[in-house]
């Protein structure tokens, strides 16, 4: 059954490639275990030992994939599978070769790459380019630029939180490299400028891929974050625990202690899910929570590789940002006129922490940058008047 998964998350990887996103991702590991899944979902039949087959082995325990076929029907499938096999073995060759292309020219886009970071940072000069000076003081660089070009992708900006925000202001750079060895895959390195809250200057997240295929993860790396305080850390937060046995003044108050707990962080992406030495023994509440922990992990690192990455400014300015097309779907101007928002959070720098997601909704309690929420008001401003002059 291994092997049978493994043909249908091929499947569903080329299908998703369009989309920029594997549904559902599932790590190799995992994918020797989805028999006895099956099995424990069935008629209470007993699960059977996972199988480590090949594409081209049959040899599946009681599960036959040409049940039912006339035998001259099966003699053709096993010469279709004889071909199958001769692409999967050059296909192989194929990702190879496509992987160290990709790391040749990663090398000739590194020195635009250092150019735009020169650039962002303030670190180069740039012209007027005909852009009258509106007044507003020269910061020096453009503020929470890679902030911006990550709250701005819908697969990236939904993880980053208020506190998330305060660290990434400080994020100057994010690279890639592509693993061109005998284990395939990318890394991303997230540049950080000193700061207040670690101590590292730069965190890494490692993809490992099967060989065929670069769109199935193997296994996933993080980077331990060293918090310089425990108040610091972003990805837990203080939690009020009262204190068992213990009392306060007679007649007071009882004891309370704090206490840390994890907390939602765009920063746990560093410390990616852990697939178990035995996957066959998590039952199939946690099978299916782990599949979608790890498909959603990797879709983040998916799309700094193949968007933010290649595209940052694009992604800073908003322009390439998808739009919900159901954008006016029960859009009213009168409603909209009598509607009054309550007043928006500010930050340390002042600026509004309401985020504004795509139907130009308030959600309380997200980051938008001063950049975002600019843009968001520009689209609105856009979409309207394209809609009064279609009425």
């Amino acid at each position: 059954m291994a092997a049978a998964l493994r043909s249908l998350t091929r499947t569903a990887v080329v299908t998703a490639r369009a989309n920029f996103r594997a549904l559902p991702v599932v790590p190799a590991p995992l994918l020797a275990n989805a028999r006895s899944l099956a099995a424990r979902a069935g008629k209470g039949a007993p699960a059977p030992e996972p199988v480590d087959a090949d594409m081209d082995d049959f040899e599946m325990g009681d599960f036959d994939p040409l049940e039912g076929m006339t035998s001259h029907t099966k003699r053709r499938v096993m010469a279709l599978k004889e071909v199958q096999s001769k692409y999967d073995t050059l296909n192989r060759v194929y990702q190879q070769e496509l992987a160290q292309l990709q790391a040749k020219f990663l090398e000739k886009y590194a020195p635009l790459f250092n150019e735009r970071k020169a650039i962002a940072s303030g670190a180069q000069k740039v012209g007027d380019y005909g852009i009258e000076d509106d007044g507003e003081p020269d910061t020096g660089k453009v503020d929470e630029f890679w902030l911006t070009a990550m709250y701005n992708h819908d697969k990236v900006g939904s993880f980053v939180t208020e506190r998330d925000a305060e660290v990434l202001q400080h994020l100057v750079d994010v690279r890639l490299e592509v693993l061109a060895g005998e284990e395939r895959g990318f890394k991303l390195f997230f540049e950080f400028e000193p700061n207040k809250f670690f101590t590292n200057k730069v965190l890494e997240k490692t993809y490992i891929l099967e060989p065929e295929d670069d769109l199935i993860p193997k296994n996933f790396l993080g980077t331990k974050i060293d918090w310089k305080d425990a108040a610091l850390d972003v990805t837990t937060e203080q939690k009020k625990k009262r204190v068992k046995g213990k009392d306060g003044p007679k007649g007071g108050k009882p004891a309370f202690s704090m206490e840390s707990v994890p907390c939602e962080s765009f920063f746990n992406f560093f410390d990616p899910p852990q697939i178990p030495e035995r996957p066959e023994e998590l039952d199939d509440e946690q099978m299916g929570a782990l599949q979608e922990e790890l498909s959603m992990d990797f879709d983040i690192g998916f799309a700094f590789k193949e968007n933010i990455i290649p595209r940052a400014v694009e992604w800073f300015t908003g322009e390439i940002a998808p739009i919900d097309g159901d954008f006016d779907e029960g859009y009213d101007e009168e409603e909209e006129e009598e509607y009054e928002p309550e007043p928006p959070r500010k930050g340390g720098g002042g600026e509004d922490l309401t985020r504004v997601d795509r139907a130009g909704l308030q959600v309380p309690g997200a980051y938008i940058p001063r950049a975002a929420c600019a843009q968001v008001d520009a689209r609105h401003a856009a979409h309207v008047a394209v809609g009064a002059g279609s009425r």
